[in-house]
């Protein structure tokens, strides 16, 4: 059987306007929140609440999304039936990128997830900014009690300059328990990959696939997943910005309908129960 997970990433169109200081870029609460309550009023109506919000907490919103007003938001997610996850996009968009730096991201992680537990909120799963991702970031999350990632774009190689963002060649395109070694092989690690779901170098991924491709990878993983006879568990990406109009949001609803016809979409809870009986 397939089963969807759709997520949200928590990113707003400024921060990746390199051309706007950085004050300009920052996120501003009313207009972000409106975005936000849009994600969950429309995630209530079509798929029952199920969907991870990935929290964005690069270092020019820190704690930015710890303030009083969003603690209500995320803490409504979780009532409803949703999840919430760490977005941490540790770069300087399209200069630089540290995503690889394990020193930098075991103390940026680490603090983090302090941070949202002292506030009474426990997040369950991550996603680097631009996928970005490295084998030791797998012992990382371990340490911290994340056991579900969700950064992995099978086949997605990305670079700038000499830095490397991600190298996702290779990687099963369904769920898979991560190695320590090599985080695009399955192993023994207690952290779970839940790929974007892909076909024919296609990907589940809103902003960038129309209906009809998103049809075709939907059927292309159902049959896949009847013929192994076998559970395949995928992601589905969007991201906050999209939900900046009545345009935006009726497309997305269009595409979640669409695969509802293909596929269930589940939480977390339900992901772990159906990984125990897989």
């Amino acid at each position: 059987m397939l089963y969807l997970i759709f997520t949200i990433d928590g990113d707003w169109e400024g921060y990746f306007d390199i051309k706007l200081s950085g004050k300009d870029r920052a996120p501003h609460p009313e207009s972000i929140e409106t975005l936000i309550q849009r994600e969950m009023e429309m995630s209530t109506r079509i798929i029952n609440g199920r969907f991870i919000h990935f929290i964005h907490t690069s270092p020019l919103a820190r704690d930015f999304f710890l303030k009083k007003g969003f603690l209500g938001l995320w803490r409504g997610i979780l009532k409803n039936g949703g999840d919430i996850g760490l977005h941490c996009h540790e770069d300087e968009p399209y200069k630089h990128y540290y995503c690889q730096d394990t020193s930098r991201m075991r103390a940026v992680i680490s603090e983090r997830v302090k941070a949202f537990r002292k506030a009474g909120l426990d997040p369950r799963c991550y996603r680097g900014g631009f996928l970005g991702f490295s084998s030791q970031t797998v012992k990382i999350l371990e340490e911290n009690g994340i056991y579900f990632d969700f950064s992995c774009e099978p086949g997605r190689f990305l670079t700038s300059g000499k830095d490397l963002i991600c190298d996702w060649r290779g990687a099963p395109q369904y769920q898979y328990r991560m190695s320590y070694n090599d985080h695009c092989k399955p192993g023994d690690s207690r952290v779970w990959e839940i790929p974007v779901g892909t076909s024919e170098g296609r990907y589940l991924y809103f902003e960038k696939i129309d209906l009809k491709g998103l049809e075709k990878i939907a059927l292309d993983l159902k049959n896949k997943s009847m013929h192994n006879r076998c559970n395949t568990v995928v992601s589905v990406l969007s991201h906050t910005y999209e939900y900046a109009s009545l345009g935006q949001i009726k497309s997305i609803e269009e595409k979640l309908n669409l695969l509802k016809e293909y596929g269930t979409f589940i939480n977390l809870k339900e992901l772990e129960d159906i990984i125990k009986t897989s």
